[in-house]
């Protein structure tokens, strides 16, 4: 008959870890904004430029003053975090406030890669340009319309 050998068990507490982020906050200093335009006739475009503030019409439409601008935001949160951004994808519509006409921003983008890394003071700014669609003969009136954008930790 075969003996059994004794059980050797061995027993050890495991560990567990978890670590709390800080909240990431993200706010618009400033909204994108592509100035009073002059239709015409023809078709034609305003692009804001991402790396500075320059606004250019381009086709039958004429920029009037110096609202042009493009959107500005601030990410708040952990010394040197790094982030990811992410924009709606375009186009986006911009609908006339008192009425149904329409524009279309065919073009939205940021200012560098949309991999960022906060100061060490936990913040980043960053840019948010764009291109509108100006159609011939556009109805007069303020336009608006709204983009989603999103940090998230990397």
């Amino acid at each position: 008959m075969l003996a059994a050998s004794p059980a050797y068990a061995a027993e050890r507490d495991g560990d567990a870890e978890a670590e709390i982020l800080e909240q990431i906050t993200l706010t618009q200093v400033s909204g994108l904004d592509f100035g009073t335009i002059i239709p015409s006739s023809t078709p034609g475009r305003i692009n804001v430029r991402r790396n500075n503030d320059t606004c250019r019409a381009r086709g039958g439409v004429t920029l009037v003053g110096t609202d042009c601008q493009r959107g500005e935001f601030l990410i708040t949160g952990p010394s040197r975090q790094r982030v990811r951004i992410t924009l709606a994808s375009a186009p986006i519509t911009l609908t006339q406030q008192s009425g149904s006409a329409t524009m279309v921003m065919d073009r939205v983008r940021i200012n560098g890669g949309r991999n960022k890394r906060l100061n060490a003071a936990g913040q980043r700014t960053f840019y948010v340009s764009g291109r509108l669609q100006v159609g011939a003969n556009q109805d007069p009136g303020i336009y608006d319309g709204t983009f989603n954008v999103t940090v998230d930790y990397r």
